[in-house]
């Protein structure tokens, strides 16, 4: 079974995926942005116009990674989900340490248990649900910056590996610019973490590939979810990226590979000046290329929908 917005259903139901993107996605204090206030009839319409995209693709799975404090709406996320018939997997859990982001769990740490208090946290978004909407979350996420793990994403990757233990739901990490993939690897080791229900987020703006090997070889699932990003600095452009996907399902990785954009459906806030980026680059694009390519329609089947399904399935990694 697979825990979505709507309730758990059942893997059957699945056709492709998307193993994260962003329904709305805003920094924290985008409420204070009068420029670009956030409209739910806006993002409503937003992503109907997204997923209206995927579905000619068969795309009724769609991982939503926002996190607790950049904007996450689940009375939106369900209303699509119902009006569309699109499942999708809401996630609990906090994104990086960057400027004063997490201020609020800064705060909380100088009076309780941080890693304690946010572990009940998980645990209760993914039981009980977010807030009183009834939306339970089927995965925790979490996030390191650039080139290292800061002593607080430690405190939430240690608290989202307890949860997601406890719980059986997955955890996804966010790898700033395909950055520290081992050393998450190697936290999420000393957690005891089911190795089998961590993806290990944003691989595609990877270059080395040994390091992605590296995680795959221990059992981790590596995302390559950032197609169409263009304008974040220092990482290999789409072709690159393809052909980087290319290797490794050549060398036989398609077990431990799942795919997505990263794509923001809904911008709260401040609006990006980059290039608008679309959901289904990976469907019209990339996967052409690969069967072009001679990758075999059962390998692409394994990383456009039993990879993640295996991980998101409540039962396994029990």
């Amino acid at each position: 079974m697979i825990r979505t917005v709507t309730g758990d259903v059942s893997i059957e139901k699945i056709m492709n995926t998307l193993s994260h993107e962003h329904i709305t996605f805003g920094k924290p204090g985008y409420v204070g942005d009068d420029d670009n206030c956030y409209s739910r009839k806006t993002a409503y319409k937003n992503a109907l116009s997204r997923i209206d995209m995927i579905k000619k693709y068969n795309v009724n799975l769609v991982v939503d990674a926002t996190t607790a404090e950049c904007g996450r709406d689940p009375h939106l996320l369900k209303k699509i989900s119902v009006d569309t018939d699109v499942f999708i997997v809401c996630s609990t859990g906090f994104f990086k340490d960057e400027d004063n982001m997490l201020a609020i769990l800064k705060a909380m740490s100088y009076c309780t248990d941080l890693e304690k208090e946010l572990t009940r946290f998980f645990i209760k978004e993914i039981t009980d649900g977010l807030g009183d909407t009834g939306v339970r979350a089927g995965a925790v996420k979490t996030a390191s910056s650039y080139g290292r793990i800061r002593p607080l994403e430690q405190v939430i990757m240690k608290a989202a590996a307890r949860a997601a233990l406890t719980c059986g739901v997955p955890v996804l990490t966010h790898c700033d610019r395909g950055t520290m993939a081992k050393a998450q690897a190697e936290l999420m080791l000393s957690m005891k973490m089911p190795l089998e229900k961590v993806i290990i987020g944003h691989m595609t703006s990877c270059r080395n590939l040994d390091e992605i090997r590296f995680v795959m070889d221990r059992g981790f699932t590596a995302a390559f979810d950032q197609f169409g990003i263009l304008s974040i600095p220092d990482i290999p452009d789409d072709e690159e990226k393809a052909a980087n996907l290319l290797t490794l399902l050549r060398e036989g990785y398609e077990d431990r590979i799942v795919l997505s954009h990263d794509t923001m459906f809904d911008r709260m806030g401040y609006i990006s000046k980059s290039k608008p980026r679309y959901p289904d680059m990976v469907y019209k694009t990339i996967l052409p290329y690969l069967r072009e390519n001679e990758i075999s329609e059962d390998t692409i089947r394994k990383i456009t929908r039993e990879n993640l399904l295996r991980i998101l399935d409540l039962e396994s990694g029990k």
